[in-house]
């Protein structure tokens, strides 16, 4: 019975990577996808971590876990209260594009 109940958890966390990969291509931000990591029974249960580029800025941080949660850090490793999910990591995203953009690099 727990394998099938960790199969179903990773079908939740690919589903919601999936999604907030599908926001990251629709909004133009370039992406890595991090490995899955081993499920602990403290702490963390098993989020996969999705690295959005921002320009100089450095990388925000998009958690997925296996209960069907997503939450962003910003670069700075601040939380972003209104990020709860895609839907919310979209809006965000969104709103603040050109500003995390425009510090980009000079080649």
């Amino acid at each position: 019975m727990s394998r099938m109940i960790t199969k179903v958890q990773r079908q939740v966390v690919a589903e919601k990577v999936a999604s907030t990969v599908r926001v990251l291509e629709l909004l133009g931000f370039q992406y890595e996808v991090g490995p899955p990591k081993n499920t602990r029974e403290k702490g963390n249960k098993s989020p996969r971590v999705v690295r959005v580029h921002v320009g100089a800025r450095g990388q925000l941080r998009v958690y997925n876990s296996i209960r069907g949660h997503t939450w962003a850090n910003e670069p700075s490793g601040k939380p972003i209260p209104s990020v709860k999910s895609i839907e919310d990591l979209y809006n965000y995203l969104r709103k603040n594009k050109s500003r995390m953009l425009r510090l980009k690099r000079r080649p």
